[in-house]
């Protein structure tokens, strides 16, 4: 008697673990004492991104942000600095900054350029300029 009561229980128990019961919850929102109200809108994100690439063939430096490509001549100290941590990010700001406020010239004829700028900046580059 006593192993078929062990054996519904643990029946009975096994049962019970296999079954969820979902239970709702009532809570009351109170919005009077929010300063911004119970709905606020988020503004979007906002990103950008940079590419940046040294090529050693040409020791040019370009930069690719959306569908444009940026190509940089390097000076002598700045082709030493592309080699060091702290000179490729200086370089990164002050490429960043050129691209905003420098003088840019389209580049119509796109075949001038080196294979590998051409290959780095990518298919779907529409627009080259160079940066001074």
């Amino acid at each position: 008697m006593r192993i078929i009561i062990v054996f519904v229980a643990i029946i009975s128990l096994s049962y019970q673990m296999t079954t969820v019961h979902h239970t709702i919850h009532l809570t009351a929102h109170h919005t009077s004492h929010h300063t911004n109200g119970p709905y606020t809108t988020h503004e979007p994100s906002i990103t950008q991104q940079y590419t940046f690439h040294y090529t050693q063939v040409t020791q040019k430096m370009f930069v690719r942000k959306d569908m444009n490509c940026y190509i940089f001549l390097l000076t002598v100290q700045e082709r030493i600095n592309v080699h060091t941590d702290s000179g490729l990010r200086a370089l990164e700001v002050q490429f960043i900054q050129m691209i905003i406020t420098g003088i840019k010239t389209e580049i119509v004829d796109t075949s001038a350029l080196d294979h590998s700028i051409r290959l780095g900046c990518g298919s779907s580059t529409q627009h080259y300029y160079t940066v001074s």
